[in-house]
């Protein structure tokens, strides 16, 4: 009854896999984008203030904000990917399940357990 009752189990702790896996991912990428902003971000005020001419720290802004903008769509990239990785794993998960639950008649499944725990 015991495995019965993990088998049944084993696609939602598949997928609770998959999501603590991807949140893990998204939340490390964040983590780090943000601390690359941060370090950045004073990088380019000690640099600022050590410019004396005002076209060269407006050239030296352009070029922060560029860097800031490449790393933004980076990242961006990398979540999208880390949640497209995700959905396919997580339709090949559901595709699998549906399969073993048509070749089984899991209504049947579902109604022998319940008969067994209404016994006890």
């Amino acid at each position: 009854m015991y495995d019965q009752m993990k088998n049944s189990m084993k696609p939602m702790m598949d997928m609770a896999e998959i999501n603590k896996k991807t949140a893990e991912k998204l939340i490390s990428l964040q983590s780090q984008y943000v601390s690359d902003f941060v370090n950045s971000s004073l990088a380019q005020m000690k640099a600022l203030t050590e410019v004396k001419d005002p076209k060269t720290a407006i050239e030296a802004q352009i070029r922060y904000m560029k860097e800031i903008e490449a790393k933004a769509s980076d990242i961006a990239q990398q979540e999208i990917s880390a949640l497209s990785e995700a959905k396919a794993q997580l339709t090949i998960l559901m595709e699998k399940t549906l399969e073993e639950m048509g070749d089984n008649d899991y209504l049947a499944e579902v109604q022998k357990a319940m008969q067994g725990f209404a016994k006890k």
